[in-house]
């Protein structure tokens, strides 16, 4: 049985260097806001769990006087009740979230992480 989210046995994480940095995704933010685009939304694995996403939030919020209208971001949620506030407050414009299930049952099946949201 496959497992949402992450296999029990984990899964081998990229390498450093492997992953943009903070500055360079900024950079190529900057350079789309440039060519035209108005609206950017970090995705991909949990934007929440980043280290530096309250910082790429501020840093993309400077983009707006280029023509950047809307700082978007997917999330499963996991860590969203401590950083809400800051991402707020530091230009996060909408928020799609990704709920699979309310049942704890499920959750605790899907997901491997066990009662993360029902302790």
């Amino acid at each position: 049985i496959g497992f949402y989210c992450m296999p029990e046995q984990g899964v081998k994480l990229t390498p450093d260097g492997k992953n943009l940095t903070d500055e360079e995704v900024i950079r190529l933010a900057t350079l789309f806001v440039q060519a035209g685009v108005t609206k950017i939304r970090l995705t991909g694995g949990e934007p929440t769990v980043c280290k530096g996403i309250i910082e790429i939030i501020q840093e993309l919020n400077k983009l707006r006087p280029l023509g950047l209208k809307s700082i978007a971001m997917t999330s499963n949620g996991l860590a969203l009740h401590r950083r809400l506030p800051s991402l707020i407050g530091n230009g996060l414009t909408h928020l799609n979230l990704s709920l699979d299930t309310l049942d704890p049952f499920k959750f605790k099946f899907m997901t491997t992480l066990g009662d993360v949201f029902w302790a």
